[in-house]
């Protein structure tokens, strides 16, 4: 849309571009403060993992208030997708699948063994972590302090009559802050007064502190800067090779061909579609999602 680009990092000039002379893997690596090199795979994050043969999570005609009955199965290492048009069920579905809303049918297993999975601390117990579509109303807690909102979910899986040592949450919070780079004033900072990018790190943090076996990330790059996207993704590439199973769900279909191995294509709340391999463009997601078949 424009003719010229100006590149403002950390409240300073970078320069000044005319639009055609600035490709945009240059316009990223400008705006990170990063030489080109470090940003090569900028259009192809890594390697993307098909993961190993174990079934981490299986579920049969699963269904909750929000969501119709669908089958779904994810393996140890492996990042898959839900994609579709706003409202087609993706996050509903993946909701169902962490009980976040009232579970009404359906069998699940995990890794093998039949478990019931009806709200979020059964899913937490059996090794699953999810990052909520909306970070403000379903994430953060905007009035604790980073450290507060990072330990969060494990001190709710110890159970609050086993609350941890001050020491514990302090070394838990370091920890991460500096894993993921999170940029705060210190880990006492209300998280509210964080940037969205670094709202969202907190927070994957905050499961990371879990070790969870399966992840399941709902816009987890939505409403961050572009540097910020890159980091998340090149992450979820690494939990995958260190054999976590991810599920990653976002608006950006370029960014799901970048990350994803597997797509699972919904429409109208129900699975129309499975892409794999060379299927996996974005022509065929939209053909899929148009006309009801891959």
């Amino acid at each position: 849309m424009s003719d010229r680009i100006t590149v403002l990092r950390n409240g300073e000039l970078v320069g000044e571009y005319a639009t055609e002379n600035l490709p945009q893997v240059e316009l990223v690596a400008k705006m990170m403060g990063k030489n080109l090199d470090d940003l090569q795979d900028f259009e192809q994050v890594g390697q993307k993992s098909r993961g190993g043969e174990e079934i981490v999570y299986e579920a049969r005609g699963l269904s909750s208030t929000e969501s119709r009955p669908f089958d779904f199965r994810i393996r140890r290492g492996e990042v898959n997708g839900f994609t579709g048009l706003l409202g087609s069920g993706r996050s509903e579905s993946v909701r169902a699948v962490f009980g976040a809303d009232r579970v009404t049918g359906g069998r699940v297993k995990v890794k093998g063994k039949s478990v019931r999975i009806t709200n979020p601390r059964e899913a937490m117990r059996n090794g699953i972590g999810y990052l909520p579509e909306d970070r403000k109303r379903d994430g953060i807690i905007a009035d604790l302090s980073v450290r507060d909102n990072i330990i969060l979910a494990l001190q709710v899986m110890k159970g609050f009559f086993h609350p941890m040592s001050k020491a514990a949450m302090r070394k838990f919070a370091d920890e991460y802050i500096q894993a993921l780079q999170i940029k705060t004033a210190s880990q006492d900072t209300p998280i509210k007064s964080l940037s969205g990018g670094n709202q969202q790190k907190v927070i994957l943090a905050r499961w990371l502190l879990t070790h969870p076996d399966y992840l399941i990330l709902d816009e987890p790059t939505r409403g961050i800067d572009v540097g910020t996207k890159l980091e998340i993704q090149k992450l979820v590439l690494r939990l995958a090779e260190e054999n976590m199973s991810v599920t990653f769900i976002s608006s950006e279909i370029e960014e799901m061909l970048r990350t994803c191995s597997r797509l699972i294509v919904m429409r109208d709340r129900k699975i129309v579609g499975e892409l794999t391999g060379d299927e996996m463009t974005q022509a065929q997601v939209m053909k899929t999602i148009a006309g009801g078949e891959a």
